[in-house]
């Protein structure tokens, strides 16, 4: 699963950690970055010159993190660039990260339902499969009674 990050936005993991960077300018100062973890999401804000509050990146974590071992720091990069660097415990270390945030549900049958998924249980054929009209999950027509 490809994550949709900013530009300025990469990560990478090893078994017991998920290491954000965000590349941010070079005038920026521990002052003016705000980073929220939580065991389930992240949110970086950067504060511009003239004072103004941007969210950078903010999202679901594609799996729970150890927030109180969570920390960050502001680094000069080689090459002269300076990047705000972000360390998040995996909860699970022997779970592999496939990408960083959970898949988006805004404006979907997903977030309306408050899920993340929906189930599919659907034949090979679209004639044996219909659609819930409570759920949304595409369910094969024999095994609709059960699924409702």
């Amino acid at each position: 699963m490809a994550d949709a990050l900013p530009s300025n936005v990469s990560w990478t993991q090893d078994d017991d950690s998920v290491e954000v960077t965000v590349r941010v300018p070079d005038a920026a100062a521990r002052a003016d970055v705000r980073v929220k973890t939580q065991a389930d999401s992240l949110t970086v804000a950067l504060r511009d010159g003239a004072g103004a509050w941007s969210t950078t990146v903010t999202g679901l974590l594609r799996h729970d993190v150890e927030r109180e071992s969570c920390c960050w720091a502001l680094e000069k990069r080689r090459g002269g660039d300076k990047a705000l660097v972000i360390q998040l415990e995996k909860r699970d270390a022997s779970r592999s990260w496939d990408a960083l945030f959970r898949a988006s549900g805004a404006g979907s049958i997903l977030e309306e339902l408050g899920r993340d998924q929906v189930i599919v249980d659907a034949g090979a054929s679209t004639a044996e499969s219909v659609v819930c009209g409570r759920c949304g999950a595409l369910v094969k027509a024999s095994r609709m009674e059960a699924h409702a």
